[in-house]
């Protein structure tokens, strides 16, 4: 179990790490281009940010739009 300011250091932490841009039949999404954290290269970034939001108290949409660490 982790923290929300273990999380949050993880969340800034994400900004940095690199995505691969994917049109899959027409579908836009973004995934891990390499191992980070818990997440194994490929992780879809939409399976991450539901990860943070089931462990964080406030949710990622706090970790969006209200924590200023964007």
């Amino acid at each position: 179990m982790y923290t929300d300011k273990e999380l949050e250091e993880k969340w800034m932490e994400l900004s940095d790490v690199p995505f691969d841009y994917q049109d899959d039949e027409g579908v836009q999404d973004l995934s891990l281009s390499l191992d980070w954290f818990a997440f194994k290269k490929g992780v879809k970034k939409g399976e991450i940010w539901s990860w943070f939001d089931k462990r964080h108290s406030k949710g990622v949409g706090w970790l969006l739009y209200e924590s200023g660490l964007c």
